[in-house]
Order: structure tokens, then sequence, then C-alpha cells
């Protein structure tokens, strides 16, 4: 078991995928966040969901709601609000990436350094910064670059003490944005 925490990133608009993919069915659960919450439920010190609003769900989980004080939707307004909330090194996973196994969070926490303000997964397709770790020395630029209405995660990445941890197969990665995406995933199930 990590002694971190896990919060399952879902508070994104799904504009893609054309209805909220957090409340969407998944395998035997009613919904991809419920899913989630089940697979990793033994692996981490705590379990939490990260969103604009928790009575969207029809479950019991610990949320984490995003500061009212930004109304944008964006993986960094979700960042600032976990940060705020924890103050100690987190991991954080998107709702919609199903096959992330919690092996890879125990390779990024064994390559994470006391400098290192971000732990990121790496595939061949590219890097995946809602699979990583984040501390919380990076909620001051967080909150700089939210001030500036700048939502990039790249662009904090790249000012910050950032490790890419490579990963040689692309599949624990597959992210559910389109439909055709969430037919193909429940058909791996």
């Amino acid at each position: 078991m990590l002694s971190l925490p896990l919060v399952i990133i879902a508070g994104g608009k799904s504009s893609r995928m054309g209805s909220d993919k957090a409340l969407l069915p998944f395998g035997d659960f009613p919904t991809l966040t419920q899913y989630q919450l089940a697979r990793f439920q033994n692996h981490f010190s705590s379990l939490h969901v990260s969103c604009k609003h928790s009575d969207k769900f029809d479950c019991n989980a610990s949320f984490i709601e995003d500061n009212p004080q930004y109304t944008q939707s964006s993986p960094l307004v979700a960042l600032s609000s976990i940060l705020e909330y924890f103050q100690t090194p987190v991991c954080v996973l998107s709702v919609d990436t199903p096959f992330v196994t919690p092996d890879i969070f125990d390779t990024l926490y064994a390559k994470m350094e006391a400098i290192t303000e971000a732990v990121i997964a790496r595939s061949p397709f590219g890097s995946h910064p809602l699979c990583a770790i984040y501390a919380p020395s990076l909620l001051s630029s967080i909150k700089i670059m939210l001030d500036k209405n700048e939502h990039t995660l790249g662009r904090l990445l790249q000012n910050a003490h950032t490790l890419f941890v490579d990963f040689k197969s692309d599949a624990p990665f597959l992210n559910l944005n389109h439909p055709e995406d969430y037919t193909y995933a429940k058909g791996l199930l």
C-alpha cells in the first residue's frame, strides 16, 4: 500500500464524449468513477474524487470540490484544490483512464526524489500528466497561473522540477475521450 492518497479527477466537461464520462457505466459498476475507486481501494492510504460539484454523484466517496473562485473546468483548477486539501504529495489519475494499474503508481513513487515536484508517467504515445504524483510545493505556481487565466499543465511542468517515468506500452494509458474509445474499452474487459 502506498502511503499517499489517490485522487480520481472527475470534473472535466467531457465535451468530446457527449456525456459525463465520470458517470458512464463501466464493467460491473454503475459509473466509471465507482469502477476506479473499487480498483484502487486497497492500494493507497486514502481515495478521493475531484470534481466541480459532488451532487452529480450517487455514491459514497470522499469528494474534493474545485475551489469556486475558479469557474473554469481544467486539470489545473482541480490540482490547485487537491493540493490545498492535502498539503502532501498526492497521486492523481484521470477518471477516463481505466487501465492504469497500481503497479504504475508504485513505479512513479519509487522514482520520486526529495526535490521532485511532479512525477509523470510517459509512454511511447507521450506524457500523461493525469497519471502522476504532484507535490504541494507547486501550489503557488499553480495559483499564479490561474490568476493569469492560464490552464496548461504542460507549462506548469516545464517550470517545475518534473521527472518523467517511461513505460514501454501505451495500453494502460488508453484514454476514453470519444464514444468509440468507450466502446473499445468496454470490449477489453
